[in-house]
């Protein structure tokens, strides 16, 4: 018997007064958040906060859910504080839904650890982002080729994860697909070869130039990494895409490029990570 976990995290974060305060939260295990601060001095009034899950990781059937809406004015980050585990799945798949909505003037930055996918499991991820043509949002995804130093390379089933990218009510824009399936030959080349980590930054504001991407990419000393910026389409912005040996090295060279469109963006550099 499929035993089934039907989670979610749903909040509205708008500007209050000077600051960004959440004015709706509502959570179901296995999906928490940890309390809003405001951390960062030259940036006062923009909130930080964690989503946690305290179950460890993701189960077969489990479907997770989260929507997150931030208010014309309002300046939101979200990160996780360690990398989503993906169990063995031998009776089905588990399945997340993200939608991401940024209205005005707004900033959200959804910045989680890397996803690492365990034998034999299967999880398919759809990520919608309306992004109003005065806001901004910085969205980044790593995934691994699973347990590495266990000998687990690429023995998951199946890894889907879709980025659709549209106006607030409109059409989609942009569409981004990571499609890995083992059985397709992932090790051969032209496809991922001997790539282990795939990671994804998506920086939609109107304007935004690819470049600083490239320059904080190609700043990382990391050896074995292979990664590249351009425009998104319909004016939404740029997006990095990065391969490297492993998801460490792939998600350090995602945070300087996500560091790199924050101080673009806002003027000032992103706080210290709080993770240990």
């Amino acid at each position: 018997m499929l035993t089934r976990t039907e989670g979610h995290l749903r909040l509205r974060a708008e500007r209050v007064g000077d600051r960004t305060r959440l004015t709706e939260l509502e959570c179901r295990a296995p999906l928490q958040l940890m309390r809003t601060l405001h951390l960062d001095p030259s940036l006062a009034d923009m909130a930080h906060a964690t989503v946690v899950s305290p179950s460890g990781g993701v189960l077969q059937g489990d479907r997770l859910e989260v929507v997150v809406r931030v208010g014309s004015g309002a300046r939101l980050r979200l990160d996780t504080p360690a990398s989503t585990r993906l169990y063995r799945m031998p009776h089905g798949e588990a399945a997340q839904r993200i939608s991401l909505l940024v209205e005005g003037d707004g900033l959200l930055e959804y910045l989680p650890e890397p996803t690492i996918p365990f034998a034999g499991s299967r999880f398919a991820s759809r990520t919608a982002c309306e992004v109003s043509d005065t806001a901004t949002l910085i969205l980044a995804e790593v995934v691994s080729a699973g347990r590495t130093a266990r000998g687990e390379v690429h023995q998951f089933s199946s890894y889907l994860a879709v980025v659709d990218i549209s106006r607030p009510g409109g059409p989609v824009l942009a569409r981004d697909v990571t499609a890995l399936d083992p059985a397709d030959g992932l090790i051969l080349p032209g496809r991922l070869g001997t790539f282990a980590a795939v990671g994804s930054l998506y920086v939609v504001c109107r304007g935004f130039d690819p470049q600083p991407l490239r320059e904080a990419a190609s700043g990382v000393a990391v050896e074995g990494i292979m990664a590249g910026a351009s425009h998104l389409p319909g004016e939404l912005g740029a997006w990095l895409k990065v391969l490297g040996p492993d998801a460490p090295s792939v998600s350090v060279t995602v945070a300087a490029a996500a560091a790199a469109a924050h101080r673009q963006i806002t003027g000032s550099a992103p706080p210290p990570s709080r993770r240990p």
